[in-house]
């Protein structure tokens, strides 16, 4: 099977796919747009955005990286500033095991993704403990990205570590969506939704962002270390309601929750909070650039290409049912064509299987496709940027209209499977996985669809 460009060049599909993807991750690798935002000239910084902001009279930069792209983030801050008048304090770094490395002037920690350990707690308090010497000429540039919540846990002091870890594990497993999951994240945490500045008081404070988060909501990314808080505890008791998971909180957790609707000064910082004017934020990359890099790129090559959504969310199964009937209902386009999307769907757990979204919304897309359109030649690749989909060492999955066959040939039950959420062995099994290396970044996920 060969998809062929609107030049006649051919092109074997799943090679397509996958170059597409990389060329999706390029385009938010800190290598790569760092530079962009950062300009040097004698003791002045300048960070460029719609409102470039310039720095003056910096005795110190404090930089701090915390996300899976933390080491590539370093390396480039490394290559920036290799010459300046302005002194460069060691920095530090907060990532994933998979993507960890050393960096010269920096201190390296290895923390855990996607669920909290003590390893994360402790990299909290060397950094608290570090940003006590910084005075308000100083300037802590943070680098984030994707994976921060997890990595740097610092729950308050009546919420065990034990706690967070449970509480984590039910939101991941509930459906909610990141927003709502980081809702609650924020209000268990002494430095997340904006109380990271009150350890940075009382220098200031700039956040470089590499955003994980569809429609780019700073309170969200990370856990908006440095950001206004818009929801509350309120909010926080809502959504674990709505997902039915708040008897199954731990009891401290639901003690600290109804304590903190009744004292508003364990709320989190708000937008009039003045020690939120020492903070900034300038978004450095995100899902929608990516999405729009593998556009031009195909333009570039010929190749027929529509983005169909940039802002993909919701359960695994409504997401691929509703991209199938779409497909279906464009089948009278000029062939052959690619479609593109991009964004972050959720998993309810009903089993014990293993997988991952990316895997799920790849299975569950070749079951839509085969009541929708049986005739039509396929590919469908969805995966996450940072190469990792839940706890696999797959970033997801990808298939065609002959997948059906090779259930049939290994004698796999999918809906069952799929019923168990067991993705990873069936997509393994049928040579269907995306696996990627640690790619260093993190901007959520793509969805390439090849149709001729």
């Amino acid at each position: 099977m060969t998809f062929s460009t609107s030049t006649g060049t051919k092109i074997q599909p799943k090679k397509l796919l996958l170059d597409l993807l990389k060329v999706g991750i390029k385009e938010v690798k800190p290598k790569n747009i760092l530079p962009e935002f950062l300009r040097l000239e004698n003791n002045l910084l300048t960070i460029m955005s719609k409102k470039p902001v310039t720095y003056r009279n910096i005795n110190n930069i404090i930089p701090i990286c915390i996300g899976k792209a933390s080491v590539e983030m370093a390396q480039s801050f490394n290559k920036i500033f290799k010459c300046t008048k302005i002194n460069i304090c060691k920095g530090i770094i907060v990532v994933n095991e998979e993507n960890f490395d050393k960096v010269e002037g920096f201190k390296s920690f290895k923390s855990t993704h996607p669920l909290p350990s003590s390893k994360g707690i402790d990299c909290a308090k060397y950094i608290i403990n570090y940003l006590k010497k910084t005075t308000k000429s100083d300037l802590v540039l943070l680098m984030l990205s994707g994976g921060g919540s997890a990595l740097l846990p610092f729950p308050v002091k009546s919420v065990s570590l034990r706690d967070k870890i449970r509480v984590n594990k039910l939101l991941l497993e509930s459906g909610a969506n990141i927003d709502e999951i980081n809702a609650v994240r924020k209000h268990l945490s002494k430095i997340k939704g904006g109380n990271f500045v009150k350890y940075c008081n009382p220098s200031k404070v700039h956040s470089l962002i590499l955003s994980d988060v569809i429609g780019d909501n700073l309170s969200s990314i990370s856990s908006g270390l440095t950001v206004a808080d818009p929801t509350t505890f309120s909010d926080v008791q809502n959504i674990l309601q709505k997902y039915r998971i708040w008897e199954s909180m731990p009891e401290n957790v639901k003690n600290y929750i109804l304590l903190g609707k009744k004292n508003k000064y364990l709320e989190t910082p708000k937008k009039n909070n003045p020690i939120l004017k020492l903070s900034k934020q300038t978004i450095i990359g995100s899902n929608t650039k990516s999405v729009e890099a593998i556009k031009a790129y195909c333009d570039r090559k010929n190749i027929d290409a529509k983005i169909w959504k940039k802002n993909l969310t919701g359960d695994v199964k409504k997401v691929s049912e509703k991209f199938a009937k779409y497909i279906a209902k464009n089948t009278n386009k000029k062939k052959p064509y690619v479609i593109l999307a991009g964004g972050e769907t959720t998993v309810k757990l009903n089993g014990d299987g293993k997988g991952g979204r990316n895997q799920e919304l790849s299975i569950h897309f070749s079951i839509f496709a085969k009541k929708l359109f049986p005739n039509i030649n396929y590919t469908f690749l969805s995966a996450g940027t940072d190469g990792r989909d839940g706890p696999t060492d797959a970033a997801g999955g990808i298939v065609d209209n002959k997948i059906f066959k090779k259930f049939l040939k290994y004698g796999i039950n999918i809906n069952k499977e799929i019923l168990n959420n067991n993705s990873y062995p069936v997509l393994k099994k049928t040579n269907s996985l995306i696996i990627l290396d640690g790619t260093n970044t993190n901007v959520a996920d793509l969805q390439i669809v090849a149709i001729w």
